[in-house]
C-alpha cells in the first residue's frame, strides 16, 4: 500500500499555499463550504498560474477540470484543462486521482499534501506542496473543489521567462538596461 501524502497544516511552509487556506477561510463567513462566487478571477489573481479548478460530475463519479493554471500545465507537462479526470492520463492513474477528489468532496474540509512528483521539463523528481478545498453554490453542496500547488524548488514561468530574455555572460546588456533577475 502506498504511503499517504496527506500532511496537516502545521506541516505546510509554502507561503503560497498557507495564504489561500486563509483565503477560503474568510470565504467561509461562518458557514462550512464557502460559496463559489467568492473565487472569481479577480479574487484569485494571487494564486493565478498555481490554481486548478474541478467540477463534480455526478455526485463524485467524476470530476472535470475548468481550469487548469500554467504552473500547474508546465510542471506536468500538459494542460488538463477542458478534460475528465477519468480520462485524463497521471503518473498516478486516473483512478487514484478520481479517489483524491473523492476523499476531500466527502470530508469538505481541505486537505493539505506534500510530497515528490515527476517534473515533466527534466524528468527529475521536484517537491510539492498543495491545498484542495471544497466550494460550493450557496455553502450548501460541494460541487467545485480548488487546488493550490506550489512547486518550491521550481523557478516560476516568470523566473523562467526572464532567465530565457536575459542576456548571457559574454553578451552586454542592450543600452545597459539591468534586465531584473538576471545575474550581475
Amino acid at each position: 500500500m502506498a504511503k499517504s501524502d496527506i500532511v496537516t497544516e502545521q506541516e505546510i511552509t509554502s507561503p503560497l499555499v498557507l495564504s489561500f487556506r486563509r483565503f477560503w477561510g474568510d470565504c467561509c463567513d461562518g458557514a462550512p463550504v464557502p460559496d463559489r462566487v467568492h473565487f472569481t478571477p479577480e479574487s484569485l489573481l494571487p494564486w493565478i498560474g498555481h490554481v486548478q479548478i474541478v467540477e463534480v460530475i455526478d455526485g463524485g463519479r467524476d470530476f472535470f477540470h475548468r481550469i487548469v493554471g500554467t504552473e500547474i500545465a508546465s510542471a506536468v507537462g500538459r494542460d488538463l484543462s477542458r478534460k475528465y479526470v477519468s480520462k485524463s492520463a497521471y503518473k498516478i492513474g486516473a483512478e487514484a486521482m478520481l479517489a483524491r477528489y473523492r476523499e476531500t468532496r466527502e470530508r469538505g474540509v481541505p486537505t493539505f499534501r506534500k510530497g515528490s512528483m515527476i517534473w515533466a521539463l527534466n524528468n527529475a523528481w521536484v517537491a510539492f506542496e498543495s491545498i484542495t478545498v471544497p466550494v460550493g453554490c450557496g455553502g450548501r453542496k460541494v460541487d467545485q473543489l480548488i487546488t493550490v500547488i506550489d512547486y518550491p524548488s521550481l523557478p516560476s514561468s516568470r523566473d523562467r521567462s526572464i532567465r530565457d530574455v536575459a542576456p548571457g555572460p559574454s553578451d552586454p546588456p542592450e543600452s545597459g538596461r539591468k534586465i531584473s533577475g538576471s545575474p550581475e
